[in-house]
Formats: structure tokens, sequence, C-alpha cells
């Protein structure tokens, strides 16, 4: 049959004991550290998901904010385009009038000058052929 002897169980306790041994001194400060370093890469994890979570919302609040500021601009920018071309179809209505009037007034003194340069020129032509007819006669 089998025989043991006593090494055997000599060598079966002290490999128990080193177990114990090692399990206590290495084994045991080991798998704490690895449970903490879990630990905190799970809550780390966990705290950079709420995170991502946040930003996500505060980008789409901000993307909304600036739409809303561009949609605003657009409006203001369509009622200042819509004002100065009032403002230029005034201005060129004006001017246009007052280019009428200008061209009315210089028509009317340039009448007034044809008239006198006419009536000058009629003296002069009558005084020219005045002298004429004494020169021949």
């Amino acid at each position: 049959m089998l025989d043991l002897n006593s090494s055997f169980i000599w060598i079966f306790f002290l490999i128990w004991l080193l177990y114990l041994i090692l399990n206590r001194i290495f084994f045991k400060p080991i798998n704490e550290i690895i449970t903490a370093r879990e630990t905190k890469i799970s809550a780390d994890s966990n705290r950079q998901e709420s995170m991502v979570a946040e930003i996500e919302t505060r980008t789409r609040a901000i993307e909304a904010q600036l739409s809303q500021a561009r949609k605003e601009a657009q409006q203001i920018k369509e009622g200042l385009l819509k004002n100065g071309e009032e403002i230029r179809s005034k201005t060129v209505t004006s001017a246009k009038e007052q280019a009428v009037r200008v061209l009315d007034e210089n028509m009317s003194q340039l009448e007034s000058e044809i008239v006198a340069a006419e009536n000058t020129l009629e003296m002069q032509i009558s005084v020219f052929s005045d002298k004429i007819k004494q020169a021949y006669l």
C-alpha cells in the first residue's frame, strides 16, 4: 500500500504554512491594491461618463443659443437692409426731385437769358442795319 512517511506530512504542512504566510503578506495586499484600483477606475469611468453627458447637454444648450442668436442677427440684418433700402429710395427720390427743380430753374434762367440775348441781338442788328443804311446812303 501507500506508505506515508513523515517528510511528506512536513512538506505538506510547510507548503500550507508558506501559502498562509504568502497570502497574508503578499497576496492579500496585492488583492487589496487591485480591488482599490478597480474601484477607482470604475468611479473615474462613471465620473467621466457623467462629465461627458454634462458636456453634451451644455453643448446642445450653447448650440441652441447660437442658433437663436444667428436667427436674431439675420432678422436684424434684414431689418437694417430694408431700412437702408428705404433710405436709399427716399434719397434717390429726393435727389431726382431736386435735380428736376434745378433743371427747371436753369431752364427758366436760360430762357430768360435767351430772350435777353435775342433782344440784345435785335438791338445790335438794328444798330448795324442803321449803320449799313447810312453807309450806303
